[in-house]
């Protein structure tokens, strides 16, 4: 598949999904963007995907490069591992459970201040995962498509969890708006954070999926180098 039909199909995919949720909770349904609701559904399936993309993209360099360095092999299980651990983290809600557990061991009293640890935890995330690019970049910016897509998606990244740190206190909210307002407010930014959320995770699997088509076109020039150049090698070694 290509690139751009791939763009079509994901974007598709997330952008059909943020609006029937919308419609769906407006309508006095069953919250989909909740705990357990289909949104967080689709985030662990698509962490999924980029996990796998990643796996994939390791087993083609494997095959392309005779001795390739375990720097970038360990590089490659870390992306594997860390997308595989957000997967987990977004269907078990680790962050969140790390957040309490904090609050317990330091016997800390739940502040506004306190309550956003959970977010500073997803925010490390974040800073953890875009340190891990910029020291290999060069593993994912070979192609120019890759990079415009890993920074739109850290860009969303970025706005998510800005706009989970401000929703995360409604008691924030109040001081500009009527309590009613504010607890509106509160509940379409949670909306609204999970939809760039999703949408994030959108862009970068587009951008492990450029990653793979361009280790993959690397590939088969290799293949083709060898299968013509090979038979010569080897008769010429045989004289």
């Amino acid at each position: 598949m290509t690139i751009r039909r791939a763009s079509i199909w994901v974007f598709s995919l997330n952008i059909l999904a943020i609006v029937v949720a919308f419609i769906i909770h407006h309508q006095g349904g069953r919250n989909p963007f909740g705990e357990r609701g289909y949104i967080t559904f689709l985030s662990v399936l698509q962490l999924l995907g980029i996990a796998w993309l990643a796996y994939k993209i390791l087993q083609v360099k494997i095959r392309t490069t005779t001795l390739l360095p375990k720097s970038i092999k360990l590089f490659w299980w870390l992306i594997i591992g860390g997308f595989v651990f957000l997967a987990a983290d977004e269907f078990l809600a680790i962050h969140e459970i790390l957040d309490l557990l904090i609050h317990d061991v330091f016997n800390l009293q739940e502040t506004p201040v306190t309550d956003r640890i959970d977010d500073a935890i997803v925010g490390l995330y974040g800073m953890f995962g875009a340190g891990m690019v910029w020291v290999y970049r060069r593993e994912l910016i070979s192609d120019k498509r890759a990079l415009a897509l890993l920074k739109r998606g850290f860009w969303l990244l970025i706005v998510m969890i800005v706009i989970d740190f401000v929703s995360n206190d409604q008691g924030f909210l109040e001081r500009f708006f009527l309590p009613e307002t504010a607890e509106l407010i509160q509940a379409y930014l949670y909306q609204i954070e999970d939809s760039f959320k999703v949408l994030s995770e959108a862009f970068f699997i587009l951008a492990f999926y450029t990653v793979l088509k361009v280790v993959e076109v690397e590939q088969k020039k290799l293949e083709h180098f060898r299968a013509v150049f090979q038979p010569v090698l080897e008769e010429s070694v045989e004289h």
